[in-house]
């Protein structure tokens, strides 16, 4: 598991098996000792593929707000004029802001 991912994965865990009335269970997934639970494990999938997500989402947020991508000077004319949302859609549709099919 990704540390980040582990670390969320688990707090979430553990605060379900509290909640579900498993303080036993909650205090070893705290403890680092259940990673090997479905509950750790399906928890950072599932955080793991949204944090792919956003970033992916904050890539195209990124180039869309450089100044360059708008820069007029540009021969042929600004990336945007040329972009026409292809990076947005992409990152919609689960692919990489840059994804060609050639």
């Amino acid at each position: 598991m990704k540390t980040d991912a582990a670390a969320l994965a688990r707090e979430f865990a553990a605060d379900w098996f509290e909640a579900a009335g498993r303080p036993d269970l909650s205090r070893m997934v705290r403890d680092g000792e259940g990673d090997d639970f479905a509950e750790v494990r399906s928890a950072a999938r599932l955080l793991t593929v949204r944090a792919e997500r956003l970033a992916r989402y904050e890539n195209a947020l990124a180039q869309y707000a450089d100044a360059e991508f708008w820069d007029d000077a540009f021969p042929g004319g600004p990336l945007a004029l040329h972009d026409r949302g292809e990076m947005a859609r992409n990152v919609l549709e689960g692919r990489p802001a840059f994804f060609h099919r050639d």
